[in-house]
């Protein structure tokens, strides 16, 4: 049998040795090559409607060709055209039986129409671990549920402990047995799954704590929940789950259709293809779930997702929209909705959007941490700091996995100028999350900055430095504030390597310049704060880089400190080049 990590490189192989061979012939080219070229771009962009419009079009001009027709087909279905693709899946069986797409899309078109048992003809013990899956589906929809079991039992026993087959096979045995009325059997196979996945997903949590509680075991239900939420900023539609079986509620099964279990296996493994390169095929999958359970919403988050991470904006907006208010994934998409546009260069509206989101879902910390995000990348630092702590005020007890509000609330507090509340924060995520490498860096630079505390600072990012030696902003960092303390030899050096690490950035390369002209290197050092012009630096930044270049940094420094801003504690190791810059040779 075939395990799922071996579909997936079977899926990936079988589409990129199709892009290369059985293309069309000379006697077919004319009149072939504009669309086929075409679509090859639309689909190198991730582009699916465009590469399912021209792919079809030059389908028109050589019907027979087998790889036409699988580009066409899985592109249709990708851009949610299922109806088309499953027409083009039957002409590709015809010609060329067994493609793992068609397969599924004709079992997906047999499962709709309700006939089980064409399906599972179709789905023959041969075919991929997928299709076995779905043909356990479609066994217990034509009344056998101990054949499909045992579909699923072979499925589970083949692949090794943990593995991804493993673990989707004893997920839909559990979602077969609740169907069917044994939750006794649903709640060992998900407990075998939590195991093997490392507590799941929240969808398993869900499903798990339903069974149990029609079991009468409400305590353990809230219990499932409780510890798949802990470690998160909350989860609406678990907490009404909660709430509801605490309240005595009884949850009805979820999942009891052919339909609806083989929608569930399809946006399983779309899920796993889509950490991937295969998004296409991931893309697939989720528009096939949709097509046999339009009510899959956690499936139609997935297209919108994927479409986003294709830089498919438009798209994955009209999807996150498609998301009604009542599912459980509402806010979930709402957040997802706005950073689309965000990235699609309409901030001001994503922003709105987050407002109305968090008006509401005011209780849910999600809602306030997306809006603080978006607001601290939009440089609106004041704004995000108080959407932050809209997002503290939430916490029913401050917990280690805080440690991230907290960093980022000082940063909007530190680059709105609130430095007391900033310092506060930063030391409060350090005693969450001790050492942690990004707060230990932003505080410790911060320091730097002010001139202050720099022996701690410097011991702070050390330990940073240590736990991310290939991160150029922390050795940055550390070179910064070697450079404060006037160690200037050790400050070059890793400077340069926080360059070699981060060549294109202004700070960085500011940085570097300004320790070669303290060793007398004055002309490596205008090179550097050349190089960092050219990067766009700040224009507070670019201005005193401007009066180094003209002046020399001797003389900027000694204007800095009577101005009582910090400067270098201890110049012990200068090497005397005059403040003349005009005169070093530059």
């Amino acid at each position: 049998m075939t395990s799922l990590s071996n579909l997936i490189a079977r899926s990936a192989l079988a589409l990129a040795v199709s892009a290369v061979v059985a293309l069309p012939g000379a006697g077919q080219a004319q009149g072939l090559a504009g669309p086929y070229l075409a679509a090859q771009q639309a689909e190198s962009r991730g582009d699916v409607v465009a590469a399912a419009r021209f792919y079809t079009k030059a389908l028109a001009r050589d019907g027979d060709n087998a790889t036409l027709l699988e580009r066409a087909m899985m592109n249709q279905i990708a851009a949610g055209n299922v109806t088309d693709g499953i027409a083009l899946a039957r002409r590709l069986e015809d010609l060329n039986p067994g493609h793992h797409l068609g397969v599924l899309a004709l079992a997906a078109g047999g499962l709709s129409t309700g006939d089980a048992n064409a399906v599972s003809e179709l789905l023959n013990a041969e075919g991929p671990f997928v299709g076995q899956v779905i043909d356990a589906w479609a066994t217990y929809g034509a009344g056998d549920q101990e054949g499909a079991l045992a579909i699923l039992t072979e499925l589970e026993a083949a692949d090794d402990n943990g593995q991804p087959g493993q673990i989707v096979a004893a997920y839909h045995y559990g979602l077969i047995s609740a169907a069917s009325g044994d939750d006794e059997g649903a709640v060992e196979a998900m407990a075998r799954v939590a195991e093997m996945a490392n507590g799941g997903t929240l969808r398993l949590a869900r499903l798990r704590a339903g069974s149990l509680a029609r079991l009468g075991r409400r305590d353990e239900a809230v219990s499932v929940i409780n510890e798949r939420l802990s470690g998160t900023f909350g989860n609406a539609a678990l907490s009404q789950l909660a709430a509801e079986i605490e309240a005595g509620g009884t949850p009805a099964v979820e999942v009891d259709e052919p339909t609806e279990g083989a929608a569930e296996v399809l946006y399983g493994v779309s899920g796993l293809l889509a950490r991937g390169r295969n998004r296409v095929i991931a893309l697939a999958y989720s528009r096939l779930a949709t097509h046999l359970d339009p009510a899959l919403t956690e499936a139609q988050l997935l297209i919108a997702q994927i479409l986003d991470q294709d830089r498919q904006y438009e798209a994955a907006i009209s999807a996150y929209d498609a998301i009604p208010d009542s599912a459980p994934e509402a806010l979930s998409a709402q957040v997802g909705m706005a950073e689309a546009m965000q990235a699609a260069g309409r901030p001001d509206e994503a922003i709105d959007e987050l407002t109305t989101t968090v008006a509401k879902f005011p209780k849910q910390i999600e809602a306030h941490t997306a809006l603080g995000d978006m607001l601290r990348r939009e440089s609106r630092f004041e704004e995000a700091s108080t959407a932050y702590d809209g997002a503290v005020a939430l916490l029913p007890e401050i917990e280690e996995h805080h440690w991230v509000l907290f960093y980022q609330r000082g940063i909007a507090n530190e680059r709105s100028k609130q430095w007391d509340k900033a310092e506060a924060d930063f030391k409060q995520a350090l005693k969450l999350k001790e050492d942690q490498p990004d707060v230990l860096n932003y505080l410790g630079y911060s320091w730097v900055e002010q001139g202050s505390n720099l022996a701690e600072a410097e011991q702070m990012i050390e330990r940073a430095v240590e736990q991310r030696p290939e991160d150029g902003y922390i050795v940055d960092s550390l070179g910064w504030v070697l450079y404060r303390l006037g160690d200037f030899d050790r400050a070059v050096e890793h400077l340069e390597t926080a360059v070699e690490l981060r060549p294109v950035d202004p700070v960085i390369n500011d940085h570097f310049g300004d320790a070669l002209w303290m060793v007398g290197r004055k002309i490596e050092a205008r090179f550097q704060w050349k190089r960092a012009l050219s990067f766009e630096p700040e224009e507070k930044d670019a201005d005193r880089i401007r009066r180094k270049l003209e002046d020399g940094l001797d003389t900027v420094l000694a204007e800095e400190e009577a101005e009582g801003l910090p400067g270098i504690i201890g110049r012990n190791n200068t090497q005397d080049g005059g403040t003349d810059a005009k005169n070093d040779g530059g």
